[in-house]
This record gives C-alpha cells, structure tokens and sequence, in this order.
C-alpha cells in the first residue's frame, strides 16, 4: 500500500517529507550522469557498509542491510555481517548486553540454530512494517526466501528503535526473532 511505502522510507530523524528546496529528477530511465544506459541485467557485487550505524538509513532499510549484509557474512571479511548487525544493535540488545561476546562466537551460535537461514537465502522481503505513536519504534517482518518456491520462506520479525532527536539518530535492532514454525500463518493459495 501506498502507506506501507511511505512507512518504509521514513527516516529516523522523524522527517518523512524530504526537503521542499530541491527538486528531484524525474527520470525513470537507468542511466548514468553522462546518460548511457546502465547494465542491469547482473547483479552488481556485494560491498559491505562503510558507514555502521548509518543515520541516513531508514527503519526498512536497516532490516534490509542487516539480512543482506548476514548473506555476504564473510566479505570483505570473516564475520563482517556479523559485525555490521552488531554495529546496528541497540544497547537495550540481547547483542549488546551479552559482555564480552565477539562476532565469531555470535555466527557461530547463529549458524547452529534456525538462524542459519540468515547465511544462506536466495532473497527478502519486507512483509510488514509498521511505527509507534511516537515515531521512535519500528517493528518489521521480513520474509526470507529459502527455497525455490516463493512459499519456502521463513519469517524474521525486528523491533528497531530510534532517538529520533537529532541528525545523528539512527535506526538500530532491538531484537531479530525467526518465528517458529507453531506461529506463522499459513498463506492462502
């Protein structure tokens, strides 16, 4: 829905307008600056994140980041993935407020239980996506696609939390749960 769109792109600084002083290119086109057209039939190559947490970053595009950035765990380097979800958790985290836990004992908790399918999924979506009154709250679910069916898909639902008070607020996870099997619904065919 055009609401749910409107939800996913919304920052963490609360300012879901944009800025009224620049006007946008409208150009549906996929070309360059120099207008030749891009190459979009491969996909371009994994890079991880330079910027961990980024505040530029929506709510649905920091799910997005973290799920991706867990598929190319190991690029550029062992647990970067890892790393990156680390860098976007919340100090009210189960992450942050295990003391002393590094990256490499977290995948390998991760890749030992249903979160292994974090390491290995042929793609995601966002479901569902929804704030709190105050704007401070995010609570998405995402669909990963795990099998060659689009019904082969397990259910990850994040809370995602913002101060929201300034330019350098950032959406971060609270906590990333895989439902269990008992608690989906099934789709209607």
């Amino acid at each position: 829905t055009a609401g749910g769109f409107v939800d996913f792109v919304k920052g963490a600084k609360g300012d879901d307008t944009g800025d009224d002083d620049e006007e946008e290119e409208d150009d549906d086109s996929d070309s360059d600056s120099d207008g030749e057209l891009l190459d979009t039939s491969t996909p371009k190559p994994y890079e991880a994140p330079t910027t961990v947490p980024d505040s530029e970053l929506t709510a649905g595009e920091v799910v997005l980041l973290v799920l991706n950035a867990l598929l190319h765990n190991d690029v550029p380097s062992k647990n970067k993935g890892v790393e990156i979800l680390f860098g976007y958790s919340s100090p009210g985290s189960s992450v942050k407020n295990e003391e002393g836990l590094t990256p490499a004992e977290y995948a390998e908790f991760l890749k030992e239980t249903e979160y292994k399918v974090l390491f290995d999924h042929k793609g995601v979506s966002i479901d569902k996506g929804d704030y709190s009154f105050d704007g401070k709250k995010g609570f998405f679910l995402a669909r990963v696609n795990v099998g060659p069916s689009p019904l082969d898909t397990v259910s990850v639902n994040f809370i995602l939390s913002t101060t929201g008070v300034d330019d350098d607020a950032c959406w971060l996870v609270d906590s990333m749960l895989i439902r269990p099997q008992s608690m989906r619904r099934r789709r209607r065919r």
